[in-house]
C-alpha cells in the first residue's frame, strides 16, 4: 500500500477498524501524486466518536477503582486517535516533504496504531466503550492547519508528544502503585515509544532550524531558543510538560540540556491568555516630562535592567514579564527551588490574547505601550483587562487624570484637607504645620523655607514628581538658598511649576502600608517598616508579621494609632476611586518625634499609585514560613566592592553560602525556613544586589544601618 493510500485510509476510513487496519507499506518510497486541498472540520469516525465535547478528567484518588481507570486510558485512546488522524493528514498535505520524514511519519502511525488497540482491549477489561464519554477536538483545531511539516514537529512531537513523556510515566507509576500491572504494562510501553517519537521530531527540527546539533559551535541559536521563536502562538512551551518533568525520557530523545533546563523553568500559560508585566520604575519623571520618550541616566538605566525581573514575584507562572535581558537560567533554578513560580520572560509580546496589562506604573510611556497591546485584551477573570480599557478609552494618558495623584502636590492638599475634617486626629499625627505648603512661585516657596529656619526648623523641599527619594532636598541655612539647592528649587519649578516645602520632622523610622483600589472597596493590607539610605534612596524593608525592626514603644503606640490611620486610608481609596483610579497603591507614612519626644504619625508622606518596592516586599515574605521575621535588602554594588569583594556575584557566593536555604516542603508548597537568596541576578547585578533573608541576618542589617 502506497502512503497516500495508507493515510487516506487513517483520515477518511468511518470505522475503528479500517483506521486500526494493519498495513504493509511498500519498502521503496512511493512519489506522492495530489495535494489534499480542503482540510475536514473534523474527521469522519463512527457516530460515537463524531460529535467532539468535554469530558470531566477523572478523580486521579479513585485510580483504584477499575472503571476510573478505564475512563483514563478513553481520554489517551482519543489523543492516539487524533495523532494518527493528524500525522495521515500532513502525509497528505505536504506530499513534498522529503521522503525519510514521510517514512518515518507512516511508521510513527502504526506505532499510534497498536496504543490505541492496547487501550480499546483493556478499557474493555475494564468495563469502558470508546465513545462512553465525549472526546476532545483540541488537538484537531491546534494543528490540522499548520503551515509546514516544521510547524507540525514544532506542535506535535516537541510540545505535545513530550508532555506525553511525562503524561504516560506519571499514570504508569500511579496506575501499578494500585497493583494493575497489566494496564502499567501498556503505558510503559508507550512511555518508551514515545520517547522515540520525541527524537524523531527532534531530529527534524534540529535538521530544518539548519544545525545537527543544537549545541554545535556553528550553531548560534540553541535548540531552546529556536523552539520558542518558532512555536506559533498562541501555543506556548508549557504544552510541552505534563505531570512530574521526566529529565531522562528528554536526554533520550535527543534534547539538549540546554532546552531541558529551560523548559522545567517555564511556566507559561497553558489556559488563559497571559498579563504583560513591564518594569518602567522612571514612570514618575515620565510624567513629569508629559510625552513618551524619556531617557534617564546610564546609572539610572543600569539600575532598571538590574531590578526589570522584580514584576515576576506580583505575577501568575501563567504571565510574561518584558524584559530586556533574560535573567540567568542558574539564578531562576535557585528562585524556582525555593517555592517561587517563574513567569516567562521575553523581550516582545508574542501571544494574540492578553488578560491584562500591568506596568510599574501608568505614564505616558506605559499608556503608549498598552495602546499598541489593547487590542489584544480579552476577557478573563482575575485580571486587569476592564480596568486597562477603561484607561485605553481616553486615547491618550493626559486625559486620564491618572498623572495627577503621582504629584507629591495632591497628597499633600488631600491630607491638608482631611486633617482639616478631622480635627481631633491631629493628636496622633501632628497639626497643619507637619503636612506641607505647595508653592507655584520661587519667593513664596523661599519666604516659606526661611520662615521655617527663623523658627528653628530645618526645611524639606521636594519636586512633585521624584521616586525613591530623588527629587528631595533638605536645607539647613538661608545661605544654601543662594547656592546649588535654590537653583535645584528654580530650575524644579520651571520644569514641574510646582513645590512641596514641609518642616524638618525628627524621624523615628519609616514605614509603609499597601492597598489595592477597586471598583467596590479598598483592600488595606499590612504595614511594614522599611529603610532609605543618606539620599533617600530605598535600602529594604522588614518582613514578618510581628514587625521586627521597631522598638517595643514604637509598636505600642503605632498599634493605638493603626484604627485612625486605616480610617484615614479608606478615605483616600474613596478619593482615588472617584478620580478613576483603580489598582495598587503604597502609602509612605513617618514615625517621628514632636519636640516634647512624643511619638507622632505622619499618616501620608508620599502616595505612590502604582506596584512598590514595598508590595513586593509583601509578596515575597508570602514565601517565609508563617511567624518567621525577615528582611528584603537592597545592596549597592559599590559598598559590596568597598567591602572587599570583586562583585555583587562575590557577595552572594559568600552570603549563600554561610546562609544556605533551609526549605520545608508541605505538599506542593514550598516555604523558606532560613537562610538568603538573591532576588535579581548577581551574575548580572551592575549597580544593586536584593536579598530575601531570614532573620537574624546581622551582617545584612549592617548595610541598612550605613
Amino acid at each position: 500500500m502506497t502512503l497516500e493510500e495508507f493515510a487516506r485510509h487513517i483520515l477518511f476510513g468511518t470505522s475503528l477498524a479500517e483506521k486500526l487496519k494493519e498495513t504493509e507499506l511498500e519498502s521503496e518510497f512511493t512519489a506522492p501524486t495530489t495535494r489534499l486541498l480542503e482540510i475536514p472540520a473534523f474527521p469522519p469516525r463512527p457516530a460515537a466518536l463524531s460529535k467532539p465535547g468535554k469530558a470531566r478528567f477523572p478523580d486521579l484518588n479513585r485510580l483504584g477503582e477499575p472503571l476510573v481507570r478505564g475512563e483514563v486510558l478513553h481520554f489517551f485512546a482519543n489523543h492516539e486517535l487524533l495523532a494518527m488522524e493528524l500525522m495521515a493528514l500532513m502525509l497528505l498535505r505536504f506530499p513534498e516533504a522529503p521522503a525519510p520524514y514521510r517514512l518515518g511519519l507512516a511508521h510513527t502511525i502504526q506505532e499510534e496504531q497498536s496504543h490505541l488497540r492496547l487501550y480499546l482491549e483493556r478499557m474493555r477489561e475494564l468495563g469502558v466503550e470508546f465513545g462512553d464519554l465525549p472526546v476532545s477536538d483540541y488537538f484537531w483545531k491546534a494543528m490540522s492547519h499548520v503551515s509546514s511539516p516544521m510547524e507540525f514537529v514544532i506542535q506535535m512531537n516537541l510540545s505535545f508528544e513530550q508532555a506525553n513523556l511525562d503524561f504516560s510515566l506519571f499514570f504508569m507509576k500511579a496506575v501499578a502503585a494500585t497493583g494493575d500491572t497489566k494496564t502499567a504494562a501498556i503505558l510503559e510501553r508507550v512511555y518508551r515509544e514515545e520517547i522515540g517519537h520525541v527524537k524523531f521530531g527532534v531530529t527534524w527540527f534540529n535538521r530544518w532550524r539548519g544545525a545537527e546539533s543544537a549545541e554545535s559551535a556553528e550553531c548560534v541559536e540553541t535548540d531552546w531558543d529556536a523552539y520558542v521563536r518558532l512555536l506559533p502562538p498562541p501555543m506556548t512551551a508549557r504544552r510541552a510538560k505534563g505531570f512530574g518533568y521526566t529529565v531522562e525520557a528528554r536526554r533520550e530523545a535527543g534534547l539538549s540540556e540546554t532546552f531541558i533546563r529551560e523548559l522545567r523553568l517555564h511556566s507559561g500559560s497553558k489556559g488563559r491568555p497571559p498579563v504583560v508585566w513591564h518594569y518602567n520604575p522612571h514612570c514618575d519623571a515620565e510624567i513629569a516630562r508629559g510625552n513618551p520618550g524619556f531617557t534617564p541616566t546610564a546609572g539610572a538605566q543600569r539600575l532598571g535592567l538590574d531590578l526589570e525581573a522584580l514584576p515576576m514575584f506580583l505575577a501568575s507562572n501563567q504571565d510574561v514579564v518584558l524584559v530586556k535581558e533574560r535573567p540567568g537560567t542558574a539564578w531562576l533554578e535557585d528562585v524556582s527551588a525555593a517555592g517561587f513560580p517563574i513567569p516567562e520572560f521575553a523581550t516582545s509580546v508574542r501571544a494574540p490574547k492578553l488578560s491584562g496589562i500591568e506596568p510599574w506604573g501608568w505614564s505616558p510611556d506605559s499608556f503608549d505601550l498598552a495602546m499598541r497591546l489593547g487590542s489584544r485584551l480579552a476577557e478573563s477573570s482575575g485580571a486587569n483587562h476592564q480596568w486597562c480599557r477603561q484607561i485605553l478609552a481616553h486615547r491618550s494618558f493626559d486625559k486620564t487624570g491618572i498623572g495627577k495623584l503621582y504629584s507629591k502636590t495632591w497628597s499633600v492638599e488631600f491630607l491638608r484637607e482631611w486633617l482639616g475634617k478631622n480635627p481631633e486626629s491631629q493628636v496622633l499625627f501632628g497639626g497643619p504645620e507637619t503636612i506641607g505648603t505647595c508653592h507655584d512661585s520661587w519667593q513664596s516657596a523661599k519666604q516659606h523655607v526661611s520662615e521655617l529656619l527663623a523658627a528653628g526648623h530645618f526645611a524639606m523641599v521636594k519636586a512633585p514628581y521624584g521616586t525613591s527619594g530623588m527629587q528631595v532636598r533638605q536645607i539647613r541655612s538661608a545661605a544654601e538658598l543662594e547656592g546649588p539647592l535654590g537653583g535645584w528649587m528654580l530650575n524644579t519649578l520651571n520644569t514641574q511649576y510646582r513645590l512641596v516645602v514641609e518642616q524638618w520632622l525628627d524621624k523615628a523610622c519609616d514605614l509603609s502600608i499597601q492597598m489595592t483600589v477597586d471598583a467596590e472597596r479598598t483592600q488595606l493590607l499590612e504595614a511594614r517598616r522599611f529603610v532609605t539610605g543618606s539620599r533617600n534612596e530605598y535600602r529594604g524593608t522588614y518582613l514578618g508579621k510581628k514587625l521586627p525592626g521597631f522598638e517595643p514603644e514604637q509598636l505600642r503606640f503605632l498599634h493605638s494609632v493603626f484604627p485612625e490611620w486605616h480610617r484615614l486610608l479608606r478615605d483616600l481609596g474613596t478619593r482615588l476611586r472617584s478620580e478613576g483610579f483603580h489598582g495598587p497603591a503604597g502609602v509612605d507614612a513617618l514615625l517621628w518625634r514632636d519636640n516634647e519626644g512624643a511619638l507622632k504619625l505622619k499618616p501620608l508622606v508620599e502616595l505612590n499609585p502604582r506596584w512598590t518596592m514595598g508590595r513586593v516586599a509583601l509578596e515575597l515574605e508570602q514565601q517565609l514560613v508563617p511567624g518567621t521575621s525577615g528582611l528584603w535588602a537592597f545592596l549597592p554594588v559599590r559598598e559590596l566592592q568597598a567591602r572587599g569583594y570583586s562583585s555583587a556575584e562575590a557577595f552572594a557566593r559568600e552570603l549563600t553560602r554561610r546562609s544556605p536555604l533551609e526549605l520545608v516542603t508541605a505538599g506542593d508548597s514550598v516555604r523558606i525556613a532560613s537562610g538568603a537568596l538573591c532576588t535579581n541576578d548577581p551574575g548580572a547585578a551592575r549597580e544593586v544586589l536584593t536579598i530575601l533573608a531570614t532573620l537574624p541576618n546581622t551582617e545584612l542589617e549592617s548595610f541598612l544601618t550605613c
